[in-house]
């Protein structure tokens, strides 16, 4: 049994089809990532997904299927980052924003503590805590979106172009972690047009107009050449190993500049 499931997504508005028959299903644990181009779904999935967009019965997480009756207990269960809210945070001050979600879940002012310090500390932003949110950067926002999401610890976590806002470093760092907090059990769907973001993904699906297209392994999946044509942006190390590998002089694809440079010179 999945841990989650679209099942035969059917969604239109003012006579207009956007989804028909849609179909996903994703195993505990697993780490999926959708790709696509603008304008061809990502973030109505997203909300129809995260119940934010009413439907009724289309999906399944942990045998909760989301409908007006069980719309608490679902989203009890999954944690969300939109990309399109221009100004998600509620609050002034840091602390304050981490708070309320766990307030709103009746945990205690030493759970709450408790559970703020963990999380703090293990995304590195202790020294964050009592800053206002105005004064952080763009990658400090980004990053406080994901850390509120994870906070009430969900069994799935949605991403919806989460790291377009970060700069290199903070979303390398920012993937890393999310890697481990998978590899210890986190459910994650992330939806993307960013292929930087989908290296540790089990499995990749290619949505592109409401549909999804293609389903395949990373690597299988990132030489297909219709992505380019969709006006999806090949990672640079990704299209130079594509290439090395047509002339034989290498025998896979690289996601690290560093690990290719040490086949080529071995």
């Amino acid at each position: 049994m999945p841990l989650f499931k679209i099942n035969n997504l059917n969604y239109e508005v003012d006579n207009k089809v956007f989804f028909k028959d849609f179909c996903l299903e994703i195993e505990t644990g697993e780490y999926i990532s959708i790709i696509a181009p603008n304008k061809s779904g990502k973030s109505m999935l997203t909300k129809i997904i995260c119940a934010i967009i009413p439907t009724f019965d289309f999906c399944i997480l942990d045998n909760i299927s989301l409908n007006k009756d069980n719309v608490l207990k679902y989203i009890k269960e999954i944690g969300i980052v939109t990309n399109d809210i221009k100004n998600p945070f509620l609050f002034k001050k840091v602390k304050d924003e981490l708070k309320y979600p766990l307030k709103n879940l009746d945990y205690n002012d030493y759970q709450i503590n408790k559970q703020i310090t963990k999380m703090t500390e293990y995304f590195e932003i202790s020294d964050l805590i009592n800053k206002n949110i105005d004064d952080l950067t763009e990658s400090e926002k980004s990053k406080l979106l994901i850390i509120l999401a994870l906070l009430h610890n969900p069994k799935l976590l949605v991403l919806d172009d989460a790291f377009n806002n970060m700069d290199d470093k903070t979303r390398c760092f920012m993937l890393e972690k999310l890697n481990e907090l998978n590899n210890d059990g986190l459910t994650i769907l992330n939806i993307t047009s960013n292929l930087n973001t989908i290296y540790d993904s089990d499995k990749v699906y290619v949505m592109d107009k409401y549909k999804i297209t293609l389903e395949g392994e990373l690597t299988d999946i990132l030489t297909k050449s219709s992505l380019t044509k969709m006006g999806l942006e090949i990672p640079y190390i990704v299209d130079l190993s594509i290439k090395l590998m047509a002339y034989g002089l290498i025998n896979k694809i690289y996601f690290n500049i560093d690990e290719l440079q040490g086949d080529l010179w071995k």
